[in-house]
């Protein structure tokens, strides 16, 4: 059943959807969000760009909804003064186009001119697992952009911290909550079958709901009704401003129904 779609928001968001980490699920989550938006929103509202030169969130989302604006800018050694420009004027425009969101799927690595560009989104979404192996450079990740906003003095972009590839069943996330501890960082709503999402998609222009379980939908149903609350009608704006936010939020209690 589609989802009623909302009003045009005040504000144009840009959302980066970043980790230094690889294969953390960085291309799928923004395929997923982006379509589980368009279930709340104008799809031709939303822009994708796509500057992982794999192509992965491009050639889905051409192919399965072609009314979602996607941009492919890859940003590579090569590319990366050009490239990071360019998606820095798109963001820099979009800003004047209320009710409009942008997603930005960004490449593995540490170029640090590439991390500049992410701390200047609204909010950037890190994917990671529980394991030890991705938590230490999540950490360092979320050190680097915390770096750039205490130099230039802002609160934003909002870090949400998206736990993915998290087993069925799993209800303590207490080791994510206490290695991020010291971190200004937000825990989002568990995600359970983003890596295997895709697996469900046939080449054609189906909902990716129709061939996936019910874990899948509805994580992603609670994924989009936090985004579209705490990011897109700025609930997270709003704790910040009070000033009384405390580490380590998870809207969703411990995400485990």
């Amino acid at each position: 059943m589609s989802k009623i779609k909302t009003k045009p928001l005040n504000d144009a968001k840009s959302i980066f959807v970043a980790n230094v980490k690889g294969g953390v699920g960085k291309s799928t989550l923004s395929i997923m969000l982006a379509r589980e938006l368009a279930e709340r929103m104008p799809p031709q509202n939303i822009t994708v760009i796509d500057t992982d030169l794999q192509r992965t969130a491009t050639e889905f989302l051409t192919n399965s909804n072609p009314e979602i604006n996607v941009e492919f800018l890859p940003i590579t050694p090569a590319f990366e003064n050009t490239n990071i420009s360019l998606v820095q004027q798109f963001i820099k425009q979009n800003e004047f186009r209320p009710g409009h969101v942008v997603i930005v799927d960004t490449p593995a690595g540490s170029s640090q001119r590439l991390w500049n560009l992410v701390a200047e989104g609204y909010a950037v979404l890190i994917p990671t697992t529980l394991s030890n192996a991705d938590l230490l450079p999540t950490e360092n990740f979320i050190r680097s952009i915390d770096k750039v906003k205490a130099r230039y003095g802002k609160y934003h972009p909002h870090l949400i911290v998206c736990p993915n590839k998290i087993p069925f069943g799993q209800k303590d996330f207490s080791v994510m909550a206490d290695r991020l501890n010291n971190h200004d960082v937000v825990i989002g709503p568990a995600l359970r079958d983003l890596a295997s999402v895709r697996h469900f998609y046939n080449g054609k222009a189906e909902k990716w709901e129709n061939k996936s379980n019910s874990n899948a939908q509805s994580d992603f149903e609670q994924f989009g009704s936090f985004i579209e609350k705490y990011v897109l009608n700025g609930e997270l704006d709003k704790i910040y401003n009070k000033n009384n936010t405390s580490k380590n939020v998870i809207p969703f209690g411990k995400t485990s129904n």
